[in-house]
């Protein structure tokens, strides 16, 4: 199994090779969205981070319903802006706070190399 460090320049071309199906692999949280928001798929160490089963959170809004804490400049605010600029691949600190306690995290979003897609990567710190 290859080794995926988070916020690797590189990042994008180890999940286009590693593909969607082994997204449970990562040792950190995984989400997959559409353009509109939607998760498309929800690994199980987001799940654990969380606290949420990530069958029950596929096809809901990531911004509006799953973590509306992200629903901010700092958060959504970057994610529409990389959209805007066809470049999504941003670095960041954030504290997701929505019905769990406070976990500081790093967040890595990007664009998917391969099919449609953003990948929202999350590791506690």
């Amino acid at each position: 199994m290859e080794v995926v460090n988070f916020g690797a320049d590189d990042m994008g071309n180890v999940m286009a090779k590693l593909g969607d199906d082994k997204i449970n692999d990562l040792a950190f949280g995984a989400i997959k969205i559409d353009d509109k928001g939607m998760i498309l798929s929800y690994n199980q160490a987001e799940g654990e981070i969380t606290g949420r089963n990530p069958d029950e959170v596929i096809g809901k809004s990531f911004f509006r319903e799953v973590a509306p804490c992200t629903n901010q400049p700092e958060f959504y605010g970057r994610f529409e802006k990389g959209l805007k600029d066809g470049s999504l691949n941003t670095l960041f600190e954030y504290v997701f706070d929505y019905n769990m306690k406070p976990t500081k995290v790093k967040v890595h979003m990007m664009k998917a190399q391969v099919g449609e897609g953003y990948y929202i990567f999350v590791k506690r710190i």
